[in-house]
């Protein structure tokens, strides 16, 4: 007789299998699962500068190479037509992403840290609006910090920093 673990679901099992497959390569090198990474790095980066105060806190600034880099997964993730995120408003203007992503990829090319311009900002809000992001409560001059670590959760150069250094049990109730 079958137990009801026997007719239970393994639903890690299913999870590993999805992720495998999503894992596996395309023809180009990519997959779906580092595509979808790539992109929701990027729209980390694409809240920081549209949010100033979160943004000129950081201990640290970007390299404009790296924004550019962000902006460069942003735009094959719209190229793919893919829609991660999910829309906080309606209608969505899915058909700006593109042409608001290379307006904010221009303004990063003459960028020099460590300031931020507006214009900067005002692109970054403009993309993510183009995605189905509203703005935060009190909008975004006024944002609060997230409710992540963005020098510790947002992909550098070098990578995540808390990814990248042992996991500390404690650190789950920052």
């Amino acid at each position: 007789m079958a137990s009801d673990k026997d007719d239970a679901i393994d639903a890690d099992a299913i999870l590993r299998m999805a992720l495998e497959q999503a894992a596996k390569p395309r023809p180009d090198g990519t997959s779906r699962l580092s595509n979808m990474v790539n992109s929701i790095h990027a729209v980390q980066w694409l809240l920081c500068l549209a949010a100033p105060r979160v943004f000129l806190r950081m201990k640290r600034m970007p390299p404009r190479e790296h924004l550019l880099r962000m902006v460069d997964f942003y735009l094959a993730y719209v190229r793919r037509g893919e829609r991660n995120l999910v829309p906080e408003m309606e209608p969505v203007p899915y058909e700006q992403r593109e042409t608001l992503a290379l307006q904010l990829r221009a303004l990063l090319e003459t960028w020099s840290p460590p300031g931020l311009p507006a214009e900067i900002s005002e692109a970054a809000r403009a993309v993510l609006h183009a995605d189905g992001q509203r703005e935060p409560p009190g909008g975004w001059d006024e944002a609060d910090e997230p409710t992540w670590r963005p020098e510790e959760e947002l992909l550098w150069p070098e990578g995540v920093p808390a990814a990248m250094r042992p996991s500390d049990p404690g650190d789950r109730d920052r």
